[in-house]
């Protein structure tokens, strides 16, 4: 593999020639419709600072961006 190292993307930016259409997601809401409340999910404490973390490590490298 190390002698292959270049063919890889070890990050979004090494996607080069790749549209950014088509390499992001977006999901588009209908904001007519009225929402239905649900029960909130509570995460096992024992998990809140790993998907913290992930969060976060999504978030500085650009996969994902918060929508307020």
């Amino acid at each position: 593999m190390k002698e292959f190292k270049d063919v890889f993307a070890w990050t979004y930016k090494d996607l080069k020639r790749i549209p950014l259409e088509l390499a992001q997601h977006r999901i588009d809401l209908d904001t007519t419709i009225t929402s239905t409340h649900q029960a909130k999910y509570k995460l096992n404490p024992n998990y809140v600072k790993a998907v913290k973390q992930d969060i976060t490590k999504l978030l500085i490298t650009g996969f994902i961006e918060s929508i307020e």
